[in-house]
């Protein structure tokens, strides 16, 4: 098997899954509870956060721990927008479905306006586009740091200068960038983050929300993780996922270079009919390609069929019969959209696999 679905999510390295199954094993007391071993679990976890800290340059009680990405968009989108008396939403055309998601509850049950920033020919919400889109309504401005769909790395720092200058906060979802790309995140008013995308357990993320910056948590008279969120902690889950992110922010220049390498191989061999999308973007590890004739998921499927692993749009919205609308926002017709694929790739991919890829797509459906 060849897996270039690194996107949709990876393998759990082997220290992280050590880590899960230790923890598990021995310190499965709820972290919140007053004895011995709650207390030594919680420990454990309030380590683990002061670790994930200190790597990102932001204070450990800004850190929540979630169920995933999605949750984190959420809570984060939620707890800033409610604390504003603001009512427009500045979101970029090419976010998540989840973001989309919350912005339209919010339209529909809170009366906030979602306003779609402007991109550039290369799929950019430019500084001079964010400054002219702000309003003196604008509440919240939403920037997703690298699109799952084609690698678009968006410039953080620039957009957030200008937010900072209207005093209006950025929430950015990190989903897809963080450990992938150099981020500077620390004085964004808020960020997403997801464990499964570099190589730590699936339903676990976290959420960071500047202590400076307002904030409202959704729920009344809840005391776990400063309000924000009731539940007992997963202890096993956040120090798998904690080991995991130390490992991959340590291997994040090594693992941009191994991925330029073949994100260079790969397009070079590709046939003259086969159209790479975004073949600019920034983050060399998601490549987007439009097949002459063939529909994306048709292809996907006969692809997995014989022992390659790629996708077509995000899993979140691979149901969706709707075009993406990050591929329209690129200028593509509904119709290319639909012949789209997505091959994401890993530190553990190989050119020998990248030769292996290309040829049967060359083959197949050039």
């Amino acid at each position: 098997m060849i897996y270039f679905d690194h996107a949709a999510t990876t393998p759990m390295s082997k220290d992280a899954l050590a880590a899960y199954n230790q923890v598990a094993q021995d310190y499965y007391s709820n972290p919140e509870s007053l004895h011995e071993p709650g207390t030594a679990a919680g420990g454990l976890v309030q380590e683990a956060r002061q670790s994930i800290a200190d790597r990102l340059h932001v204070a450990p009680d800004s850190l929540i721990f979630t169920s995933g990405g999605t949750e984190a968009n959420q809570l984060g989108i939620e707890a800033l927008a409610a604390a504003s008396a603001r009512r427009e939403l500045l979101i970029s055309p090419l976010e998540h479905s989840s973001v989309y998601e919350i912005a339209s509850r919010l339209a529909s049950t809170q009366g906030f306006r979602v306003k779609e920033l402007p991109v550039d020919h290369h799929g950019q919400v430019t500084p001079a586009g964010l400054n002219s889109a702000i309003s003196a309504d604008t509440a919240l401005i939403i920037v997703q740091a690298v699109n799952g769909i084609t690698g678009i790395v968006q410039e953080i720092t620039a957009l957030n200068r200008v937010a900072q200058t209207h005093q209006v906060p950025l929430f950015v979802d990190a989903v897809q960038g963080i450990a992938k790309v150099p981020l500077a995140l620390s004085t964004v008013a808020g960020f997403s983050v997801s464990a499964h995308k570099f190589n730590g357990p699936k339903s676990c993320g976290f959420l960071s929300l500047a202590p400076t910056v307002p904030s409202k948590p959704r729920f009344n008279h809840v005391f776990q993780q400063n309000g924000y969120l009731p539940g007992t902690m997963d202890t096993a889950a956040i120090i798998s996922a904690e080991t995991a992110f130390d490992e991959a922010m340590t291997a994040q220049p090594r693992l941009f270079d191994h991925l330029t390498t073949l994100k260079s191989q790969l397009l070079a061999g590709l046939a003259p009919s086969i159209t790479p999308v975004a073949p600019w973007a920034a983050y060399p590890g998601i490549i987007g390609l439009i097949l002459p004739h063939t529909q994306g998921q048709e292809a996907a499927t006969w692809l997995g069929q014989h022992g390659i692993c790629l996708s077509t749009v995000s899993a979140c919205s691979i149901k969706d019969p709707r075009p993406d609308k990050t591929l329209l926002a690129l200028g593509l017709t509904a119709a290319s959209a639909s012949r789209f694929i997505r091959l994401s790739l890993g530190m553990s991919n190989t050119a020998e696999e990248v030769h292996t890829v290309v040829a049967a797509i060359n083959s197949a459906y050039a």
